[in-house]
């Protein structure tokens, strides 16, 4: 006996959950019997005997049964079937044809459901058909119902898969007249008719953002930090880089893509952290790099362009409003880019943060419209004003045009510090600026009103544990590594990590630590100092690398190309040169020719530029302010009364 044959006891039903039906929209023989077993199964439900029941609505005991165990199943809606199933005439479970389908040649009918029964047998086939909708094999044009265009080159390549899979031409349905092309039509119209989405790819448009939260109103939020939304975009513009080589002089390259990776808050829109990241693919580092920057204070932004000027009513959230500093938010909504489902990016959301992560379905922007349609206002006021915009295919293949011209220049192109200049500012006047979906408040203005409770009750912010606010580079899971040294050959203790040898004070006098393994925590953006601590939970001294690794800001990614390079036989370093300068020239040998050489000197110039900020910064936080120097005598100011002095005129001097 199948679950669905299986008997429906009184106290399972739950007549509460049943969708109800109008039956005054029910024919009037239909709706007499549609009430009799209303009746039936409502008493069944109160436990009455199925002899009494026949006895007064006059429904056999075998329909009471089958009645209720039908509205029990679910529907193709989600829901369950209820009172739908009591309707006369109506067919629960679809149509399964259980004869091999008829020979026909001369006729076109006698073969009900032998489609359906085809594709139940060979499930590759249904999975190929629903890749002609995906792809837009199969197109959808427009009017009402709508006509389908390519039906014909979908079947034969149905008909290429079935004789694939050993179907000859007296097997249906190469042998039917016309080889089932109409049944496979009303398959494809049929998924279509319960599948939006599928209808409007394939019709060749999407849902928009605004469209897609009117649809699901579920995807908003009531509450600061409760919801927020992560991804990347491709931004649609060229950018350069400016190298000064050692002799002093300027070259200018184009680099390859860049990314620009931002998580809002659903309920305020505002942006709680960005990263660019000038790499050909997003990674799980920048991913992290992100969810760090949110959740670390911002600071103001310094600007160097002519012209840019910051909106009074603007700024960033930890900086306008100090209660969030440290905020964390609830739940997340990624996609399932692979960035976004790396163990280590998991870890981080779910273990380090302690917030849970929805994955929306994949190629499915509308199920984040809050962050798309901000990347759509980014597009908008700032990638397609600068002079290097890529507005579409078509600029992108005028684009192309141009990159093939020996006489384009590059003079007007920004550089990659120039957009993030351009891009500060974006997000500081994006807070301040009113926006339609808040009722015309500003993003910071609809933040204050959630966090300092005006109009409303405040929201219970959650903060960040201590040490993650002292030492960031915590969010990312620990590498263990074994610690090396030898006692015959007096050689000191220190540990491997990415071909670079780490060592300090104290570990190089714990020689009871060789063999042992530490935990290392270490920040993708800087290398040159890793934090250690040992598996039993107690924290070392920072560890700093060895020779020039030391004293040259660097991130992963360079370090990984350094030494992939030298892998290769195209770099070579000693132990007392620069591994960062020679990886420089070696970049600038084609950097003209190969964007991605571009990307690696950009990448490098802005880990020294952070490098610099960061040293400048800590330098003003530690310093004392400086003194004001002693002011002469001449210039104090007098107090009490002022005695005259006699002038004396020396020789030489008429009066």
């Amino acid at each position: 006996m199948t679950p669905a044959d299986a008997p429906t006891g009184p106290r399972s039903l739950r007549l509460g959950e049943w969708p109800i039906v109008d039956d005054h929209a029910i024919a009037q023989e239909q709706r007499t019997v549609f009430q009799q077993r209303k009746l039936a199964v409502e008493a069944y439900a109160r436990g009455e005997s199925l002899k009494q029941i026949a006895q007064d609505c006059g429904v056999h005991r075998s329909t009471v049964l089958r009645l209720a165990r039908q509205g029990q199943q679910a529907h193709a809606d989600g829901r369950l079937w209820g009172y739908r199933a009591l309707v006369p005439h109506v067919r629960v479970q679809a149509y399964e044809r259980s004869k091999a389908p008829r020979v026909l040649v001369h006729k076109t009918a006698g073969n009900a459901g032998a489609f359906a029964q085809l594709l139940r047998r060979h499930p590759s086939l249904a999975s190929q058909l629903r890749r002609e909708l995906e792809v837009s094999n199969v197109v959808l044009q427009a009017g009402e119902p709508g006509r389908l265009k390519g039906v014909k080159g979908a079947a034969a390549r149905f008909h290429q898969a079935c004789r694939n899979l050993g179907l000859g031409a007296g097997d249906y349905p190469l042998n039917q007249t016309d080889k089932a092309v109409r049944s496979l039509g009303r398959t494809l119209r049929a998924w279509m008719q319960d599948d939006f989405d599928l209808a409007a790819r394939a019709a060749g448009t999407r849902i928009k953002p605004a469209s897609a939260l009117r649809q699901l109103p579920e995807r908003g939020a009531s509450d600061a930090f409760d919801t927020v939304e992560f991804d990347a975009h491709k931004m649609d513009v060229r950018l350069k880089v400016i190298d000064r080589d050692p002799l002093g002089g300027e070259q200018s390259y184009e680099t390859d893509r860049v990314w620009l990776l931002a998580i809002i808050d659903v309920a305020t829109r505002c942006i709680l952290g960005y990263t660019l990241s000038t790499k050909r693919e997003c990674s799980r580092f920048e991913a992290i790099a992100t969810f760090r920057r949110a959740v670390t204070p911002a600071s103001v932004p310094e600007l160097t362009l002519p012209g840019l000027r910051l909106l009074p009513s603007g700024g960033f959230v930890s900086q306008a409003v100090e209660q969030t500093r440290f905020a964390c938010w609830r739940q997340i909504r990624l996609d399932n880019a692979r960035a976004h489902l790396a163990v280590t990016s998991l870890d981080v959301v779910c273990e380090a943060l302690g917030c849970t992560a929805d994955f929306g379905p994949a190629y499915q922007p509308d199920d984040r419209p809050f962050i798309e349609r901000f990347f759509g206002t980014v597009t908008a006021t700032l990638s397609r004003r600068l002079p290097g915009a890529l507005p579409g295919r078509a600029g992108a293949q005028t684009a192309l045009k141009r990159l093939r011209d020996p006489q384009d220049t590059m003079r007007l192109i920004v550089t990659t510090q120039e957009l993030e200049e351009l891009l500060d500012l974006t997000v500081w006047n994006y807070h301040g600026t009113p926006h339609s979906g808040l009722g015309g408040l500003t993003p910071l203005e609809m933040m204050q009103r959630h966090v300092l409770g005006i109009g409303r009750e405040p929201v219970r912010l959650r903060l960040i544990p201590q040490p993650l606010r002292e030492h960031p580079e915590l969010l990312h899971d620990p590498v263990l590594c074994r610690v090396h040294g030898n006692l015959g050959r007096g050689e000191r203790p220190y540990i491997s990590f990415f071909h670079v040898r780490y060592t300090s004070e104290w570990l190089a006098r714990r020689s009871g630590l060789i063999g042992q393994r530490l935990r290392i925590h270490y920040d993708e953006r800087d290398l040159r100092r890793l934090r250690a601590s040992t598996e039993d939970g107690q924290v070392l001294d920072d560890l700093l690398a060895s020779g020039a690794w030391r004293y040259e800001p660097h991130s992963l990614m360079v370090r990984q190309e350094v030494f992939k390079a030298k892998r290769r036989r195209q770099l070579e370093f000693g132990a007392g040169d620069n591994p960062i300068e020679a990886f420089l020239a070696l970049r600038r040998k084609d950097a003209g020719k190969r964007r991605r050489s571009a990307s690696d000197i950009a990448q490098v110039q802005r880990e020294r530029r952070t490098a610099s900020t960061k040293a400048k910064a800590r330098v003003n936080a530690t310093s004392p302010p400086p003194e004001a120097p002693p002011m002469p005598a001449s210039s104090q100011p007098s107090t009490g009364p002022v005695k005259g002095k006699r002038l004396r005129i020396e020789r030489g001097f008429a009066r």
